[in-house]
């Protein structure tokens, strides 16, 4: 069975987006691709390049504390944190805010569609993470050969469309929603719509400290759930 787990939102925990996939793994469910988009595209990307949880949680620290995410990308770029080799699956998923088309970087994934894009993530991961971004914490949306690049979520909510292309047999989205500007408010909205489209379909809204033992926590409780839904 081959499971896809699609990540979205910019609440507080979607920089701590990676601690579901590790229990996920920790409980012998596999990952075999991962669809990010929002903040919670940063730690996917990271987990994907295998970073650790230290590591992980570290790196979302210097990125939060960054002036601006630009600025907090090109840290980690500078650190080579994107040069690691790829120990997971990922598609980054984006959306031009002017026409709606779609736009995926993903290194597995090919189209030649007017209405949809698909650009190799490899190399560009620092441009990939700036379209998911967009709108968190004010980020303009980022220009590329004349679209307006931003968050997948604000148009079409959760992004388990790049795993349904990929062949991915069950799908697995979660929605860390929370986020304050309107365009967050609707982006939350939006995937709590359409992640009634999975097979299972989680809104983590988490705030306050220890938000990593909270994820591990509700794990714990809809572990049975998990294997329900994904693996029978």
């Amino acid at each position: 069975m081959k499971i896809g787990v699609a990540f979205s939102g910019s609440g507080a925990g979607a920089a701590a987006a990676n601690v579901f996939a590790d229990e996920l793994l920790k409980r012998s469910v596999a990952v075999d691709m991962l669809s990010a988009t929002s903040l919670a595209a940063v730690p996917s990307l990271l987990w994907s390049r295998g970073a650790g949880p230290e590591e992980l949680e570290e790196l979302m620290t210097l990125f939060s504390a960054s002036q601006t995410p630009q600025l907090g990308l090109r840290q980690l770029d500078r650190m080579g944190m994107f040069r690691a080799p790829a120990v997971c699956d990922l598609a980054v998923s984006c959306v031009d805010a002017s026409t709606g088309i779609t736009v995926i970087y993903s290194d597995t994934l090919h189209s030649d569609a007017w209405n949809l894009k698909v650009l190799p993530l490899s190399g560009n991961e620092p441009a990939a993470l700036a379209c998911a971004l967009s709108p968190y914490r004010d980020s303009e949306p980022f220009v590329h050969e004349g679209m307006r690049l931003c968050d997948f979520s604000v148009r079409y909510g959760c992004p388990f469309f790049p795993l349904k292309m990929a062949g991915m047999e069950r799908i697995l989205s979660v929605s860390f929603s929370g986020g304050e500007s309107p365009a967050q408010v609707a982006a939350d909205t939006l995937s709590a719509l359409t992640g009634k489209n999975a097979d299972l379909h989680y809104d983590l809204r988490f705030g306050g400290a220890d938000i990593p033992e909270k994820i591990r926590a509700f794990m714990e409780e809809h572990i049975a759930e998990i294997y329900e839904k994904l693996l029978f």
